[in-house]
């Protein structure tokens, strides 16, 4: 056997030729298949959709019953799309809650504040990012107005059902994935602060820990539990301490914002997974600012509301076709990017796209968007309508499972949607 086989592609990114995308070389390449690799993306948009136009009234093939008014901007993508009607997302009971509880389902409102349960995303991301620079990354957004609820900006929600702070800008995300500030000792001597900062923690809340009632030992448990998913992170931060970042091939523009960040954020997403940094992401999409860079000025809670006026309908409408644009941008990219095994991105790949609310402050019946080719079986191309109040939980449940994620259950969940499948 020639030597150079032996060697990992571990061991080739360790070295200083790792580049911004590696080229498909089959000696370096992985010994599993590429099938075995599987991605998931989570796409959250706020404030819904105008109902008369966006939403499909019959179920079918696509390419039979036509794409709606709002829809039409994918009809390149339309065998590459499905999307699901007559979902319920069990637990969400506040419009005014937006996303915040997309991808969980368990929230509730009690007395001392908002309650959450981990989000699908982050039970993905446990099994599939095992070998991967990051667990997951979470992204958002700066803007409040962006139909997601207000004080908490994130999808994700961590084991502890506290949310994870997201990454607000493309700069936040180009730093995180390309830039090289810290040398191997300067990231160990910090993680090593960083820990002697939790053993610290530990200690004095130790020290007051037989003086508690039992509710507040079970609130301690709980933050002790919080440190020990810091140390796991920490623990990875070490592992990948020796393997460089990829090497960014352009610099960050100085502003970019609206149409043009998420755009941006969408480059920086599939160049993520195409270095297999991670390959779960959960995205929460800005929304005025995206209606500011089409010269709207109408505030976009304002336009949610839009059968207030002929006018609002029109601007509303405008904006469902800029979503659907920026959604086909993302899909595009996925088909025209390959990741290390020679393959488009899109193919190993599950985007999920969606809102909680349908429209105004209607929270059943939203959309739910499903696009790529992780999942062999899953059924592309048709407008799906579920049994009635199908909770949104099967249908997290169902693509975990399909994507290899070995769960018998989610959240609220009461089965699979068998329906979606072939």
């Amino acid at each position: 056997m020639n030597r150079i086989t032996q060697f990992s592609r571990r061991s080739f990114l360790q070295s200083a030729t790792a580049f911004l995308a590696l080229p498909h070389l089959e000696t370096y390449a992985d010994n599993k298949s590429a099938t075995d690799i599987k991605r998931m993306i989570f796409l959250g948009q706020g404030y819904g959709f105008v109902s008369k136009s966006f939403f499909p009234s019959t179920a079918g093939k696509f390419s039979k019953i036509g794409l709606t008014e709002g829809m039409t901007p994918l009809k390149k993508y339309q065998n590459d799309i499905s999307i699901l009607g007559n979902l319920e997302n069990i637990g969400a009971t506040n419009p005014h809650q937006g996303s915040l509880t997309f991808l969980t389902g368990a929230s509730y409102a009690n007395p001392k504040g908002f309650k959450n349960t981990v989000s699908c995303d982050q039970i993905a991301a446990s099994y599939l990012c095992k070998d991967t620079r990051y667990n997951s990354l979470t992204l958002s957004t700066k803007e409040r107005a962006s139909g997601h609820g207000s004080g908490v900006r994130s999808m994700a929600w961590n084991p502890h059902g506290k949310p994870i702070s997201g990454l607000n800008t493309s700069l936040e995300l180009f730093n995180k994935l390309f830039a090289k500030h810290e040398s191997k000792e300067q990231i160990l001597r910090r993680i090593k602060e960083e820990r002697s900062i939790l053993d610290a923690m530990k200690l004095n809340v130790r020290s007051v820990n037989r003086t508690l009632g039992k509710n507040d030992q079970e609130k301690l448990d709980e933050y002790f539990q919080s440190i020990r998913h810091i140390e796991l992170g920490l623990k990875k931060q070490i592992e990948w301490s020796s393997v460089p970042k990829p090497k960014a091939s352009f610099k960050h523009p100085k502003e970019v914002d609206g149409e043009a960040e998420v755009k941006l954020m969408f480059d920086m997403i599939c160049l993520a997974l195409q270095t297999d940094q991670t390959r779960v992401i959960t995205y929460m999409m800005p929304s005025q600012s995206v209606l500011s860079s089409m010269g709207i000025t109408i505030p976009v809670h304002s336009l949610s509301h839009y059968n207030i006026s002929a006018e609002r309908e029109v601007v509303a409408k405008q904006r469902d076709h800029k979503c659907m644009e920026l959604l086909g941008y993302l899909i595009g990219k996925l088909k025209s990017t390959k990741d290390k095994n020679g393959l488009n991105l899109y193919d190993t790949s599950l985007l999920a796209y969606g809102s909680n609310i349908r429209n105004t402050h209607t929270i059943k019946d939203f959309p739910v968007i499903l696009s790529g080719g992780a999942i062999k079986k899953l059924r592309l191309g048709e407008s799906f309508k579920l049994p009635k109040a199908t909770p949104l939980q099967n249908v997290w449940l169902t693509l975990l499972q399909e994507t290899g994620v070995p769960v018998k259950s989610f959240s609220s969940s009461t089965g699979t949607v068998k329906g979606i499948l072939t």
